[in-house]
């Protein structure tokens, strides 16, 4: 689903135009929005996830994505279709290291770890390839539903963890400091 929703947004865009509006700007923030926030939330969503755990972090990442989903494919207006991306970013960065430590609790064996790593990566790639053509078959239906695609994928995910043990907390410092540096940096430089 991270990867999926990095990219099925683009081929609905000139449909998002016709209803929402909203220039090529506001556009371009719909797309960008989703990929700055989970790459600047990234460096440090892993030291959240081993604070408070990585199924507490992946369920918190879920809901907040679902929740972003929702209100993106609900969104009356291009500033509020932005905001939800922006949501919908946030999440997906703490889903993800959150992916790679459950992995590892799941699988403590190297070779079982190994195969379950490449199967991850598998996902990822799949959601890549098939962002773009889902979201063509869904946008020629309603661009409404490259984001309601993600409730019900969302809320198997969610049941399915109920299934998985509380992961353990492990006190890793955060970094404040290279934090905010981050989030100046990368969005200083794509506000340019």
């Amino acid at each position: 689903m991270i990867a999926l929703d990095a990219l099925i947004v683009s081929v609905a865009l000139p449909t998002i135009a016709d209803e929402p509006g909203g220039g090529l700007t506001g556009l371009q923030w719909v797309v960008d929005g989703y990929t700055l926030l989970l790459a600047v939330l990234l460096l440090s969503a892993g030291a959240v996830s081993d604070r408070i755990g990585a199924r507490q972090a992946f369920a918190a990442g879920m809901v907040l994505f679902l929740i972003a989903s929702a209100a993106s494919g609900l969104a009356p207006t291009l500033a509020v279709l932005i905001a939800a991306r922006l949501l919908q970013g946030a999440g997906a960065a703490v889903m993800m290291p959150a992916t790679l430590a459950l992995n590892r609790e799941a699988y403590p064996a190297a070779g079982r770890r190994t195969r379950a790593l490449a199967l991850w990566a598998v996902g990822g790639s799949a959601g890549s390839a098939a962002g773009p053509l889902l979201g063509g078959l869904l946008s020629a239906v309603n661009w409404r539903w490259i984001f309601f695609i993600n409730l019900p994928v969302g809320l198997l995910a969610l049941f399915l963890l109920t299934r998985v043990a509380q992961s353990p907390r492990r006190p890793v410092p955060f970094e404040w400091t290279g934090q905010i540096t981050a989030v100046l940096a990368i969005g200083g430089r794509r506000s340019r």
